[in-house]
Protein backbone atom coordinates (compact mmCIF):
# COMPACT_ATOMS: atom_id res chain seq x y z
CA UNK A 1 0.00 0.00 0.00
CA UNK A 2 1.43 3.17 -0.87
CA UNK A 3 0.21 7.20 -0.98
CA UNK A 4 0.03 9.08 -4.42
CA UNK A 5 -0.73 11.98 -6.36
CA UNK A 6 -1.06 12.46 -9.78
CA UNK A 7 -0.12 16.06 -11.32
CA UNK A 8 -1.12 16.95 -14.58
CA UNK A 9 0.10 19.97 -17.04
CA UNK A 10 -1.90 19.34 -20.24
CA UNK A 11 -2.55 21.92 -23.48
CA UNK A 12 1.07 23.72 -23.32
CA UNK A 13 1.53 26.00 -25.89
CA UNK A 14 4.49 25.41 -27.94
CA UNK A 15 5.68 22.04 -29.68
CA UNK A 16 9.12 19.80 -29.03
CA UNK A 17 10.77 19.32 -32.05
CA UNK A 18 12.47 16.13 -30.70
CA UNK A 19 10.39 12.86 -30.19
CA UNK A 20 11.27 12.32 -26.34
CA UNK A 21 10.56 15.35 -24.79
CA UNK A 22 11.80 13.27 -21.17
CA UNK A 23 15.39 14.92 -20.17
CA UNK A 24 14.24 18.09 -21.60
CA UNK A 25 11.13 18.21 -19.41
CA UNK A 26 13.06 16.86 -16.22
CA UNK A 27 16.04 19.16 -16.38
CA UNK A 28 13.94 22.36 -16.25
CA UNK A 29 11.52 21.20 -13.65
CA UNK A 30 14.64 20.53 -11.58
CA UNK A 31 15.65 24.18 -12.44
CA UNK A 32 11.93 25.17 -11.49
CA UNK A 33 11.69 23.32 -8.19
CA UNK A 34 15.91 24.76 -6.80
CA UNK A 35 14.25 28.14 -7.39
CA UNK A 36 11.37 26.93 -4.68
CA UNK A 37 13.27 25.17 -2.38
CA UNK A 38 16.75 27.06 -2.75
CA UNK A 39 18.55 30.45 -1.20
CA UNK A 40 21.48 29.40 -2.92
CA UNK A 41 20.93 28.29 -6.09
CA UNK A 42 24.58 29.45 -7.66
CA UNK A 43 26.10 27.15 -5.54
CA UNK A 44 26.65 23.50 -4.99
CA UNK A 45 24.05 20.93 -3.75
CA UNK A 46 27.07 18.86 -1.87
CA UNK A 47 28.81 21.58 0.20
CA UNK A 48 25.29 22.96 1.31
CA UNK A 49 24.54 22.46 4.57
CA UNK A 50 20.60 22.16 4.53
CA UNK A 51 21.38 19.28 1.83
CA UNK A 52 19.68 16.96 3.74
CA UNK A 53 16.52 18.92 4.72
CA UNK A 54 16.34 19.97 1.03
CA UNK A 55 13.33 19.13 -1.04
CA UNK A 56 15.63 20.03 -4.55
CA UNK A 57 17.98 17.36 -3.37
CA UNK A 58 15.53 14.82 -2.22
CA UNK A 59 14.30 14.67 -5.91
CA UNK A 60 17.28 15.69 -7.52
CA UNK A 61 20.73 15.12 -6.13
CA UNK A 62 20.04 12.06 -3.05
CA UNK A 63 21.58 9.25 -4.53
CA UNK A 64 22.05 6.79 -2.25
CA UNK A 65 17.58 6.95 -2.11
CA UNK A 66 15.34 5.51 -5.09
CA UNK A 67 13.30 9.33 -5.68
CA UNK A 68 9.97 9.25 -4.14
CA UNK A 69 8.43 10.90 -7.84
CA UNK A 70 8.64 10.03 -11.04
CA UNK A 71 7.56 11.90 -14.46
CA UNK A 72 4.92 10.34 -16.85
CA UNK A 73 6.02 11.64 -19.95
CA UNK A 74 4.39 9.48 -23.20
CA UNK A 75 7.06 8.58 -26.00
CA UNK A 76 6.35 10.55 -29.23
CA UNK A 77 3.64 12.48 -28.18
CA UNK A 78 4.85 15.37 -29.87
CA UNK A 79 3.87 17.61 -27.18
CA UNK A 80 5.57 19.07 -23.80
CA UNK A 81 2.01 17.70 -21.76
CA UNK A 82 3.61 15.90 -18.69
CA UNK A 83 2.54 14.18 -15.48
CA UNK A 84 4.63 13.52 -11.84
CA UNK A 85 3.55 11.42 -9.61
CA UNK A 86 4.35 11.88 -5.90
CA UNK A 87 4.65 9.22 -3.54
CA UNK A 88 4.70 8.52 0.09
CA UNK A 89 6.11 11.34 2.46
CA UNK A 90 6.73 13.03 -0.80
CA UNK A 91 3.30 13.99 -1.58
CA UNK A 92 3.30 16.82 1.46
CA UNK A 93 5.67 18.63 -1.08
CA UNK A 94 2.47 19.12 -3.15
CA UNK A 95 2.47 22.85 -3.21
CA UNK A 96 6.45 23.40 -4.03
CA UNK A 97 5.66 21.15 -7.01
CA UNK A 98 2.76 23.04 -8.28
CA UNK A 99 5.35 26.59 -7.83
CA UNK A 100 8.10 24.81 -9.47
CA UNK A 101 5.79 24.24 -13.17
CA UNK A 102 4.75 28.03 -12.55
CA UNK A 103 8.38 28.71 -12.97
CA UNK A 104 9.19 26.41 -15.75
CA UNK A 105 6.76 28.39 -17.92
CA UNK A 106 9.04 31.25 -17.29
CA UNK A 107 12.10 29.18 -17.57
CA UNK A 108 11.21 28.08 -20.92
CA UNK A 109 12.17 24.66 -22.65
CA UNK A 110 14.62 23.68 -25.49
CA UNK A 111 17.99 25.87 -26.75
CA UNK A 112 15.79 29.11 -27.44
CA UNK A 113 14.35 28.72 -23.66
CA UNK A 114 10.81 29.30 -25.00
CA UNK A 115 8.49 30.44 -22.29
CA UNK A 116 4.87 28.92 -22.75
CA UNK A 117 1.68 28.51 -20.87
CA UNK A 118 -0.42 25.74 -20.47
CA UNK A 119 -4.11 24.98 -20.78
CA UNK A 120 -4.91 23.66 -17.00
CA UNK A 121 -3.28 21.66 -14.47
CA UNK A 122 -5.07 18.46 -12.44
CA UNK A 123 -4.34 17.00 -9.60
CA UNK A 124 -5.72 13.25 -9.81
CA UNK A 125 -7.60 14.33 -13.36
CA UNK A 126 -9.50 17.15 -11.48
CA UNK A 127 -8.74 20.41 -12.88
CA UNK A 128 -7.57 23.13 -10.43
CA UNK A 129 -7.05 26.62 -10.13
CA UNK A 130 -3.37 27.97 -9.56
CA UNK A 131 -5.29 30.81 -7.46
CA UNK A 132 -6.52 28.21 -4.46
CA UNK A 133 -4.90 27.29 -1.78
CA UNK A 134 -3.98 23.57 -2.00
CA UNK A 135 -3.26 20.81 0.71
CA UNK A 136 -1.99 17.46 -0.13
CA UNK A 137 -3.77 15.96 2.34
CA UNK A 138 -6.93 16.48 0.20
CA UNK A 139 -5.95 15.09 -2.70
CA UNK A 140 -3.71 11.87 -1.78
CA UNK A 141 -4.81 8.47 -2.80
CA UNK A 142 -3.79 5.16 -1.84
CA UNK A 143 -2.47 2.66 -4.29
CA UNK A 144 -2.67 -1.37 -3.11
CA UNK A 145 -1.25 -3.55 -6.06
CA UNK A 146 -3.07 -7.20 -6.53
CA UNK A 147 -3.18 -9.46 -9.38
CA UNK A 148 -6.13 -11.67 -10.07
CA UNK A 149 -6.54 -14.22 -12.72
CA UNK A 150 -7.56 -13.32 -16.17
CA UNK A 151 -5.72 -11.71 -19.46
CA UNK A 152 -3.53 -8.95 -19.34
CA UNK A 153 -1.61 -6.75 -21.40
CA UNK A 154 1.43 -4.44 -20.54
CA UNK A 155 2.60 -1.87 -22.92
CA UNK A 156 5.34 0.19 -22.78
CA UNK A 157 4.84 4.16 -23.20
CA UNK A 158 9.02 4.76 -22.76
CA UNK A 159 12.27 2.68 -23.53
CA UNK A 160 12.65 0.16 -20.47
CA UNK A 161 16.17 0.15 -19.84
CA UNK A 162 17.19 -3.13 -18.07
CA UNK A 163 20.39 -5.03 -17.31
CA UNK A 164 21.07 -8.83 -17.34
CA UNK A 165 24.43 -9.69 -17.08
CA UNK A 166 25.77 -6.33 -17.47
CA UNK A 167 24.55 -5.09 -20.74
CA UNK A 168 21.02 -3.10 -21.60
CA UNK A 169 18.81 -5.76 -22.53
CA UNK A 170 18.27 -5.27 -26.70
CA UNK A 171 15.72 -7.80 -27.54
CA UNK A 172 13.79 -10.88 -25.03
CA UNK A 173 13.21 -9.32 -21.53
CA UNK A 174 12.61 -11.93 -18.99
CA UNK A 175 9.81 -11.36 -17.28
CA UNK A 176 10.55 -12.65 -13.92
CA UNK A 177 13.02 -9.83 -14.07
CA UNK A 178 10.55 -7.10 -14.92
CA UNK A 179 8.30 -8.05 -12.51
CA UNK A 180 11.02 -8.19 -9.89
CA UNK A 181 12.30 -5.07 -10.80
CA UNK A 182 8.35 -3.50 -10.64
CA UNK A 183 8.17 -5.04 -6.76
CA UNK A 184 12.13 -3.80 -6.03
CA UNK A 185 10.88 -0.31 -7.31
CA UNK A 186 7.78 -0.79 -5.39
CA UNK A 187 9.59 -1.40 -1.88
CA UNK A 188 12.65 1.34 -1.87
CA UNK A 189 8.99 3.57 -2.52
CA UNK A 190 7.71 2.43 0.69
CA UNK A 191 10.92 1.48 2.23
CA UNK A 192 9.47 -2.22 2.71
CA UNK A 193 11.42 -5.24 1.98
CA UNK A 194 9.82 -7.21 -0.35
CA UNK A 195 11.49 -11.36 -0.19
CA UNK A 196 9.36 -12.83 -2.69
CA UNK A 197 7.00 -11.19 -5.41
CA UNK A 198 5.83 -13.65 -8.19
CA UNK A 199 3.53 -13.64 -10.81
CA UNK A 200 1.97 -16.65 -12.99
CA UNK A 201 1.01 -16.55 -16.56
CA UNK A 202 -0.05 -19.88 -18.53
CA UNK A 203 0.58 -18.05 -21.66
CA UNK A 204 3.10 -15.01 -22.25
CA UNK A 205 4.38 -13.18 -25.48
CA UNK A 206 6.51 -10.25 -25.51
CA UNK A 207 6.90 -8.09 -28.94
CA UNK A 208 9.48 -5.69 -28.05
CA UNK A 209 12.16 -3.82 -30.36
CA UNK A 210 15.33 -1.83 -29.02
CA UNK A 211 14.77 2.18 -30.04
CA UNK A 212 17.89 3.85 -29.53
CA UNK A 213 17.92 7.34 -28.02
CA UNK A 214 20.57 10.26 -26.84
CA UNK A 215 20.34 13.17 -24.89
CA UNK A 216 23.19 15.79 -24.10
CA UNK A 217 23.34 15.82 -20.80
CA UNK A 218 24.17 19.74 -19.57
CA UNK A 219 25.71 18.40 -15.76
CA UNK A 220 28.16 15.84 -17.46
CA UNK A 221 28.84 18.03 -20.49
CA UNK A 222 28.58 14.92 -23.14
CA UNK A 223 25.90 12.91 -24.96
CA UNK A 224 24.50 10.19 -23.21
CA UNK A 225 22.60 7.15 -24.73
CA UNK A 226 19.26 6.30 -22.71
CA UNK A 227 17.68 4.09 -25.65
CA UNK A 228 15.62 1.07 -24.57
CA UNK A 229 13.25 -1.78 -25.17
CA UNK A 230 9.43 -0.72 -26.55
CA UNK A 231 6.64 -2.83 -26.80
CA UNK A 232 5.17 -5.17 -24.29
CA UNK A 233 3.68 -8.41 -23.15
CA UNK A 234 0.21 -10.39 -23.75
CA UNK A 235 -0.46 -13.12 -21.48
CA UNK A 236 -2.82 -15.42 -19.57
CA UNK A 237 -2.50 -14.95 -15.71
CA UNK A 238 -3.28 -18.24 -13.69
CA UNK A 239 -3.20 -16.18 -10.80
Amino acid sequence: MIKYLTIGVNGISIKPIHTFTGSTIRGVFGRGLRQVACPYVDTSCESCRYFNECIYAEFFENVSKSPKFILDIDFDLHSFDFQILLFDNVTSYLPHVIIAIENMCQIGFGMPRQKFEFKNLTINGDIISLQESINSSDHALVFSPSFSSGDYKITTLTPIRIKQKDAYVRSKLDFKSFIRQIAMRFGELTDTSIDKFEVKFDKLEQNFKFHDLERYSNRQKTKMEFGGLMGGYEGLCAR
